[in-house]
């Protein structure tokens, strides 16, 4: 699989120059744009679809009154949603989708020490939570996902590389163009019910759930 550097690499060759790194962290003026925005394109890019590679399933904890407070008035449970947690797809095996909108809701909270945490409000308990982490080992992605990657950071560093608006908006569609056909491969790969619950991305642009694949 490609490396950071290969991806970087990519991404500059998209924008039309010529200028390659040896490493993310070399110093160059390509280079130091790509690490400004890497992390950045990564997350939003992990966030965009509910990757196979990505899905983590985890039981959460519920947390004491020690340690938050009580839940707000309108709900039973609160409980600690895991720190690599970037976007949370479903709840006991069921997608956000499908529920009720005030099954759950994902807020701010602070410690028992004062320090801001993410919860998962909820009536339900207890509660296994199917989630997107966060993975920054680029030996696990999907090459799909790494294409898209590509466009994403492309986009994202072409103005300040080259200056130019028309490559930067062609760049912003070449990716959102990887994007959808990465999210619906991947969609795809599961099972026929899994697949009726397309991202909201997928939904909106008109994607028909292949169920008799």
């Amino acid at each position: 699989m490609p490396s950071i550097t290969d991806i970087c690499n990519a991404a500059l060759s998209h924008c039309g120059t010529r200028s390659k790194i040896s490493a993310i962290d070399e110093g160059s003026t390509e280079a130091s744009a790509c690490q400004t925005h890497f992390a950045l394109v990564r997350d939003a890019t992990l966030r965009a679809f509910d990757w196979n590679f990505a899905r983590l399933t985890a039981q959460l904890a519920e947390l004491p009154l020690s340690m938050s407070g009580a839940p707000p008035a309108r709900w039973r449970h609160k409980y600690a949603l895991p720190t690599d947690c970037l976007r949370l797809r479903r709840l006991n095996d069921v997608p956000l989708l499908a529920l009720p909108e005030t099954f759950c809701e994902v807020a701010a909270d602070r410690d028992s020490t004062g320090a801001y945490i993410t919860v998962l409000l909820t009536q339900a308990a207890p509660v296994a939570a199917i989630y997107t982490a966060r993975v920054g080992d680029p030996l696990r992605w999907d090459t799909g996902f790494v294409d898209a990657m590509s466009y994403g950071l492309a986009a994202r560093i072409c103005f300040e590389l080259t200056g130019k608006d028309d490559r930067v908006r062609t760049l912003t569609q070449l990716w959102q163009a990887t994007l959808q056909r990465a999210g619906a491969e991947m969609a795809n790969e599961g099972s026929s019910i899994n697949r009726t619950y397309l991202p909201e991305s997928l939904q909106v642009r008109g994607f028909v759930p292949d169920v008799a694949a």
